[in-house]
């Protein structure tokens, strides 16, 4: 029996993916999106503790992981989310908010993003601007700015945030199941996502039900067509005052991967 689940064979290795099913053992994707293995290594139960076992394993010996993911075409499995993150969009396509956002975040320009998708029609993104990378960028070409909102809102950040985008969308075109789930509406937000604003953990993980109430005027206009919206939010200052800005924010649409290629085909 073995204790690997899953293992990366001599000469098949793929970095994106946890490999494939070790001898003996056996893998599905259950119904949604999470990773279930079965093999004589699992452990039989908690000790004393029949309600975790029950939690953990199914009666007829699968284990729970807790992690979404799918096979690719070469039969590796590839781990894209928590299982309970994992959503779906209205036409049935895989949503995996972290695996879209960690991509995102590859590129130095960007220090945070937030995508949302579930229950709708396409995928929306909020992104943060690293203000030392972007800063960095505006010194070295010239570019004056006062603040980290008007440096946010300089058409010249908004296009090559766009062209990160469109790399991530290209690269989400290449997974068959996450290929619907392109980013095709983003806007660069104001200001930094923050944990005193209760927008972040203390641990910088995004609050994403505090983010969709705080923002949700953003958010309706991702999904209503509308090119700018007006916003004004509550901010803690590092004294700990309150205040608030305002901000016109610009909202672009981007040319998912899908399109230039049907379009590249005629």
């Amino acid at each position: 029996a073995s204790v690997f689940v899953t293992i990366q064979p001599d000469g098949e290795i793929k970095s994106d993916t946890v490999g494939k099913p070790a001898y003996d053992v056996e893998i599905k994707i259950a119904e949604n999106g999470e990773v279930m293995f079965k093999s004589p290594g699992v452990f039989r139960e908690y000790y004393k503790n029949p309600e975790a076992t029950a939690k953990t394993k199914t009666e007829d010996g699968w284990c729970h992981t807790g992690d979404a993911g799918f096979f690719d075409s070469d039969g590796h499995l590839k781990i894209i989310d928590r299982a309970q993150d994992v959503a779906k969009l209205n036409d049935g396509t895989m949503f995996a908010p972290k695996y879209i956002e960690n991509k995102l975040k590859f590129f130095s320009d960007i220090f945070e993003a937030v995508t949302f998708g579930a229950e709708r029609d396409y995928v929306t993104a909020f992104v943060n601007i690293d203000l030392e990378a972007v800063g960095n960028w505006a010194e070295r070409n010239a570019v004056g700015y006062a603040s980290y909102q008007e440096l946010a809102s300089l058409p010249q950040v908004y296009d090559f945030i766009e062209g990160h985008i469109r790399q991530v969308n290209k690269d989400l075109m290449g997974d068959p199941n996450l290929s619907g789930s392109q980013i095709k509406r983003f806007l660069v937000l104001h200001k930094q996502l923050d944990a005193d604003d209760g927008e972040l953990t203390r641990t910088q993980k995004v609050r994403r039900s505090h983010i969709a109430e705080k923002y949700a005027p953003l958010i309706e206009a991702l999904y209503s067509g509308k090119d700018e919206c007006s916003i004004e939010t509550e901010v803690t200052f590092e004294d700990g005052r309150k205040g608030s800005i305002s901000a016109d924010l610009t909202i672009r649409d981007v040319e998912v991967a899908a399109a230039n290629a049907a379009r590249a085909a005629e």
